[in-house]
């Protein structure tokens, strides 16, 4: 059901309950809603709004005798309703700009301090996962002897990101042979994306000599999982204990599942990688698939550099500032693709 469908009373009841019950944490009733808003309308005829909004599942009431609060269907009737008008205000650009714009140095840097800046200002978990490394195009491979039988493996993609590896080799391998290999893999394997490295390898290399081959092959094997795979070093988070301060974390069950779910640095990885597009993607509740994130809000969209992407997201319990919250992920998108860009 879409929110336009509502009657205007409906609309205007369940947006102060909604936004009421983000502020408050407390189920919110007719009284109340009659006495401090401006919806000029009696406790009676605000109860009878509220038994309609219950009936098509939008509302829920906890108790006999409390006020109502929203369900996950409710919310998500509240965040499709407000989706487009969700912004920061100027001062908050202002806040998120200048926050991240002091650790634009080093990748793990700026990241890091994303999900800080994410935490800090939504008042939840911040999480960023580092620009996909696998789909940046290949601009360079370095190989840089270290000793006799150790070479450090460098690959650079045109993002201006760089992921080192050392390698063992045989000894006995002269330095004018792994100068060749060097110039071979650049000239074959330029402009290919991380993830097509490996793709037909050998076919690409197979007129070459076998002193050759077997010192690529050498580098194949010891470098395939390592450039290609993401690690749970790929993620960062901020605000573990800022989110547990909220009312919805208050039993012992409810905690041990959010530190459950911040160890699953996997779930955590599943989770931002599936829901990763260009637009704000917001799973709510239920709609999750993971049973640990059953009583949380997950926000995220992507960052992009160059030909990389990345995901940043928050997570927190179903009340929260959509509207806000929407807005902050959007501002820090194009603001930490710009960045690191830079």
């Amino acid at each position: 059901m879409a929110f336009e469908q509502l009657t205007e009373r409906e609309r205007q009841v369940f947006l102060s309950i909604v936004q009421t019950f983000i502020e408050s944490a407390e189920p919110v009733g007719s009284r109340y809603l009659s006495k401090y808003t401006d919806l000029n309308l009696s406790p009676a005829t605000i109860r009878n709004v509220m038994m309609d909004l219950e009936e098509k599942g939008f509302l829920a009431q906890p108790h006999t005798s409390a006020g109502r609060v929203p369900t996950d269907s409710g919310y998500r009737l509240y965040v499709d309703g407000m989706m487009e008008n969700a912004h920061l205000t100027p001062a908050e650009k202002k806040q998120v700009y200048e926050q991240l714009a002091l650790f634009t140095r080093d990748l793990d840097d700026i990241v890091e301090h994303a999900s800080m800046v994410l935490s800090d200002i939504s008042q939840q978990l911040g999480v960023v996962l580092a620009p996909r490394f696998q789909k940046g195009k290949i601009e360079k491979i370095e190989l840089v002897p270290l000793a006799d039988d150790k070479v450090l493996f460098v690959l650079s993609i045109t993002a201006g990101l760089v992921k080192t590896v050392i390698v063992e080799i045989n000894p006995d391998i002269p330095a004018s042979v792994i100068g060749a290999v060097s110039q071979l893999l650049n000239e074959r394997l330029y402009g290919l994306s991380v993830g097509e490295l490996f793709v037909d390898f050998d076919e690409r290399f197979r007129d070459l000599d076998e002193k050759i081959k077997s010192v690529l092959q050498t580098l194949k094997g010891k470098t395939e999982k390592l450039v290609t795979c993401e690690t749970s070093a790929d993620i960062y988070m901020a605000g573990t204990r800022t989110m547990l301060k909220h009312p919805e974390y208050a039993s012992r069950e409810k905690v041990g599942a959010i530190l459950d779910l911040i160890d699953r640095r996997d779930i955590l990885m599943r989770v931002l990688s599936e829901h990763s597009q260009d637009g704000v993607s917001i799973v709510i509740g239920e709609e999750n698939r993971e049973e640990l994130m059953k009583h949380c809000s997950v926000i995220t969209t992507t960052y992009h550099v160059q030909d990389t992407e990345g995901t940043i997201g928050i997570i927190g319990p179903t009340r929260m500032p959509y509207e806000k919250i929407i807005g902050l992920v959007k501002f820090m998108s194009e603001t930490l693709g710009y960045l690191i860009g830079r």
